[in-house]
């Protein structure tokens, strides 16, 4: 069995499941388990202890529910230290052309993802994106096809190794063996995104309590990350400020009453509040209330927005935007954000779950069930590495598990 631990700012959220049999990809979930996220903010570890015995909790109640223990852990991380970057590099196949083999296909990829970084950056994913031989058409899989030159190209995910280590700390003081790091808005996009989408150009926005990731995807390939400043807490933080009432009585109002389309709403309909410094309670408009999530979102909108024009599609995602995250209960959410971005909008839940399907099949646990796809289909990409060092042997066994052809006759890259 494996674990899914998805560390997010507001909750951590833990699944334990395993790998349905078939082509599929399935999984079956077996245990779930939440806790606050004391102890980190924006995705980073702010109180080692803190968030150690929150990591602790989720595990321990999944655990509970699955009534047995995991074999593998894979951990969500994001927050606004993780950058990333497309990065390309050929190798020679020879003095005379010949088909290119696995061990082509690893050097170049190790040749692609060796990228600059400062000494307190680590890598986090390399992941392949298209190959070409000499001058040759894009492929997917290079094996076999013959030539003198093989090109990659990969993006490449880098994070700050503090932050790293802080978690890893907090990972072996709740006494979980070694796990693997995996950027959550990546394992949200493989628990929600279905091959169509990928290959006509899509974005996921995963939507969180602190920070909001980007992935964008075209012709079947990763072609640019990000992670944008802005998330839930925000809007429930405009609420507190703009209406002065405490910070969980906003959390209430946005939960209760909010909703981000306030043409929909009647200026009469009101709303009773508790303000700071006041026994007696107040009435505000709903449409006021509505008219400052809307703002926000609209903002938050426009950061996207910016990393799809990053991603340089041409006239934009054909398959839109597919929502994930905690973010994605706000009442009109996909509606606003189909009209301020002129793109498709769907909510993203996870595909082929079964089991715990009614505490495990929304989009605020796209992240965690994508954990869990992303280890069972052992779809690895290299170990965490420091700087751009030389060969790893743990990369090289990656990339030979990934590339060479299984028995159903594909590869292992997707």
């Amino acid at each position: 069995m494996i674990i899914g631990i998805d560390v997010g700012s507001h909750k951590i959220a833990a699944l334990i499941g395993e790998l349905l049999p078939g082509p599929g990809g399935g999984v079956r979930i077996l245990g779930v388990g939440h806790a606050p996220a004391e102890g980190i903010r924006a995705g980073e570890v702010v109180n080692v202890e803190d968030a150690a015995g929150a990591i602790a909790a989720s595990v321990d109640r999944a655990e509970r529910l699955a009534g047995d223990s995991f074999d593998s852990a894979v951990i969500g991380i994001t927050g606004l230290h993780i950058h990333s970057r497309n990065n390309g590099a050929d190798v020679p196949c020879g003095r005379r052309p010949r088909p290119v083999d696995a061990q082509d296909v690893a050097r170049a990829l190790e040749a692609a993802g060796t990228v600059p970084i400062g000494p307190e950056r680590e890598v986090l994913h390399v992941v392949p994106r298209h190959f070409q031989v000499d001058e040759g058409p894009v492929l997917a899989d290079p094996s076999g096809m013959e030539g003198f030159r093989l090109h990659s190209s990969v993006h490449v995910v880098t994070g700050s190794q503090a932050a790293f280590n802080n978690l890893r700390r907090c990972v072996g003081m709740a006494e979980i063996a070694p796990a693997r790091f995996v950027l959550s808005t990546l394992a949200a996009a493989e628990a929600t995104l279905t091959p169509d989408e990928r290959e006509l150009g899509v974005v996921v926005m995963d939507m969180g309590h602190a920070v909001t990731g980007v992935a964008c995807y075209r012709e079947g390939a990763l072609v640019h990350s990000a992670t944008v400043g802005l998330g839930g807490r925000h809007l429930t933080n405009d609420l507190a400020v703009m209406f002065q009432t405490p910070f969980e009585q906003a959390e209430r109002l946005k939960q209760t009453h909010g909703h981000v389309l306030p043409e929909h709403d009647d200026e009469r309909t009101e709303i009773e509040i508790t303000p700071f410094g006041e026994e007696s309670r107040r009435r505000v408009g709903r449409r006021d209330v509505s008219e400052v999530l809307a703002a926000r979102i609209d903002e938050i909108a426009s950061m996207v927005m910016e990393e799809i024009q990053s991603a340089e599609y041409v006239d934009g995602p054909p398959a839109g935007v597919v929502l994930v995250g905690g973010g994605t209960e706000l009442s009109g959410l996909a509606r606003r954000l189909h009209e301020t971005l002129h793109l498709p909008v769907r909510i993203g839940r996870p595909r082929d779950v079964v089991g715990l399907t009614d505490a495990a099949g929304g989009p605020g646990h796209a992240a965690a069930v994508g954990l869990l796809r992303w280890s069972a289909k052992q779809a690895h990409d290299p170990l965490p590495r420091r700087g751009a060092g030389g060969t790893s042997a743990s990369m090289l066994d990656w990339m030979r598990q990934a590339l060479l052809p299984r028995r159903d006759g594909r590869n292992g890259i997707h």
